[in-house]
């Protein structure tokens, strides 16, 4: 960074010599005609040749400066004035018009040398003034226009002091000034270094977003600057589109496309960040875009997102078509199973009603029941779009009426009343439930009540937490001794084993009513449940 510190500087002061070279050399032309205006023979001596040698000399320089370093010219160029201060300062002594010219030779030097350089340069200048002095001062040299015979020596010294003076002050100021400009090009660098560092890193991320385009774009809707991946794949430069409007790069699409992503834009110019989407040709894209405010929070420009979703888009596609067309074959499967176990349902009713025997009778209508609990499942899974949710307080309600319907030959009034605190319920938990609210309900219909009135069933399902609590009670007669009945009855036994099914923990409650408490884990596999609000 140093480095290209020195040369952006030492460009500049080549640069500047050469402005002064010229203007220099120009201006001491039009100096050395006026002088020999009017013109006379005896303005043709020494001094003047001199004077017209070093300007064609100051000519020939500038006009191959290119071919020297800036040291080298300057070199020259003190070398060259202070030969014409030397030649003027011989032929007309204190009264010389060339002493402003030793300014230039600090000025020069400081520019280029350092400050010790610039000081022995002026030094030695002031000494040939003090020489020189003191040559006219004892009469060595004299001069053709002025008696320098009476003129005191210190008036010399006093010369080179006020001189010294100026050009001191001149020669600090210029000295700062030297630092503090290589100070701000360091700086400059710095930051000119950080900023293309940063320029570059966020060139990488821009084109680095897969499938995406990124753009500023400012209040007047122009692009400022783009890039993305998508371009590379695509074979476009991003380039083509800096410096355009937006309508200019949308307008093509149709005025429906243009107003959707003007309105977003101008969203965003008042502070809303924007995502929507659009189909453009055969491509659906996403915008996503970010207003960009200033320091003083003045949205002024805004950054554009947009990636390619078209494969996304048609991938969802396939997936909800394919999803569609399982979900039809599921449907009809649970159709076929509902209407089999119906066909099934049917055979036993038709069998049932060709048997006498009420034990027998009774036995095939239990088993129709268990069937048809099992029906009535696959017959809600195909009306339902989600084929693993039960409404179970619908299925409950039906279920019971089919039981007291098929059961209930003895026209018992049975209060039936269900408080299900769940929406829905998987197949894997409505199955083995359904059975068991079969074999409680029947159990409760034909054993339970004795009488015709006050006969009551009630059923409670809620969630604690990860379990399922069921709770059916009957206010029947109970049973006297349940473990013995228990074990002899089909029934019981198929609670019993379907409630292990479901890893239930139960508990019966069998004096003078029927209690049965039982809970089960709720997150059974692929089991998903709706909290009742």
């Amino acid at each position: 960074m140093s480095t290209n510190n020195e040369q952006n500087l030492s460009d500049l002061k080549d640069s500047l010599v050469d402005i002064i070279l010229i203007t220099g050399t120009i201006l001491g032309t039009l100096v050395f005609i006026i002088s020999m205006i009017p013109y006379d023979s005896s303005l043709i001596n020494s001094d003047s040749i001199v004077d017209f040698t070093a300007i064609l000399f100051l000519y020939l320089t500038y006009i191959f400066r290119k071919k020297y370093s800036v040291k080298i010219k300057v070199s020259f160029v003190i070398l060259i004035a202070y030969g014409i201060f030397l030649s003027d300062l011989i032929d007309a002594g204190l009264y010389t018009q060339d002493f402003i010219i030793i300014a230039v030779i600090p000025f020069l030097s400081i520019l280029i040398f350092n400050l010790r350089i610039t000081i022995s340069l002026y030094t030695f200048c002031m000494a040939t003034v003090l020489v020189v002095g003191y040559l006219f001062y004892e009469g060595i040299i004299t001069s053709t226009f002025h008696d320098y015979s009476e003129v005191n020596y210190l008036r010399w010294v006093e010369t080179v002091l006020m001189n010294s003076v100026v050009i001191f002050i001149i020669t600090l100021f210029l000295y700062r000034f030297d630092k503090k400009i290589y100070s701000l090009f360091q700086d400059l660098q710095s930051k000119n270094d950080h900023l293309t560092e940063r320029e570059f890193l966020l060139s990488t991320i821009i084109d680095s977003f897969p499938r995406s385009y990124m753009s500023v774009i400012d209040s007047d809707y122009i692009i400022r600057m783009t890039g993305g991946s998508e371009f590379k794949t695509l074979g476009i430069d991003p380039n083509d589109y800096n410096d355009k409007s937006v309508m200019e790069v949308f307008s093509p699409f149709g005025d429906e496309l243009l107003n959707t992503i003007m309105d977003a834009y101008k969203k965003t110019l008042d502070g809303e960040g924007q995502v929507f989407e659009i189909k453009l040709g055969n491509q659906y894209q996403m915008y996503k875009t970010m207003p960009l405010a200033d320091k003083n929070k003045k949205v002024k420009s805004f950054l554009s997102v947009v990636e390619n979703i078209t494969e996304s888009v048609e991938s969802k596609k396939l997936i909800e078509d394919n999803l569609n067309e399982k979900n039809i074959l599921l449907q009809e499967i649970h159709h076929r199973v509902k209407n089999n176990l119906a066909v099934v349902s049917g055979l036993l009713t038709l069998q049932s009603l060709k048997i006498s025997d009420d034990k027998t009778k009774f036995i095939l209508d239990k088993s129709t029941n268990r069937i048809m609990s099992i029906a009535k499942v696959h017959e809600m899974l195909y009306e339902s779009k989600n084929f693993n949710k039960i409404p179970f307080k619908r299925y409950i309600n039906e279920l019971t009426t089919i039981i007291l319907d098929s059961m209930n030959n003895d026209g018992k009034l049975i209060n039936f009343e269900t408080n299900i605190l769940i929406d829905y319920i998987s197949i894997n938990h409505g199955v083995p439930l359904g059975i068991i609210f079969n074999e409680l309900i029947t159990n409760s219909v034909k054993y339970g009540f004795d009488g015709n009135f006050e006969n009551k069933i009630q059923i409670t399902v809620s969630q604690n937490n990860d379990r399922f609590e069921v709770v059916y009670e009957d206010n029947g007669c109970g049973i006297e001794d349940f473990e013995f009945a228990s074990s002899k009855s089909l029934g019981f036994t198929l609670i019993q084993s379907l409630m292990q099914q479901i890893e239930a923990e139960f508990e019966y409650d069998t004096t003078n009513k029927f209690k049965l408490n039982f809970s089960f884990p709720a997150n059974y596999e692929n089991d998903s449940v709706k909290f009742k609000a």
